[in-house]
């Protein structure tokens, strides 16, 4: 679900970057000064969404070799 909401704000960021060259504001309700940076902070928190999800479990053969073994075997 973080993953979804993460992306959508993400989109937002870039879509109110994007249309601000078309002078379409879509954070108008806020005071000129705050809706300028509405697109870092949107963007910003949609990235601290997606790098705060915890991983999930991957069971790839490929990547088996960088799981952590037993180190007995490494003497």
């Amino acid at each position: 679900m973080g993953t979804i909401v993460g992306y959508i704000l993400i989109a937002a960021g870039i879509a109110d970057f994007g249309l601000s060259y078309l002078d379409i504001n879509l954070t108008s309700f806020l005071p000129p000064e705050i809706s300028k940076f509405t697109p870092l902070v949107l963007g910003g928190l949609g990235a601290l969404i997606l790098n705060g999800q915890s991983p999930q479990e991957n069971d790839d053969p490929a990547l088996d070799r960088f799981k952590d073994k037993d180190k007995s075997n490494k003497e």
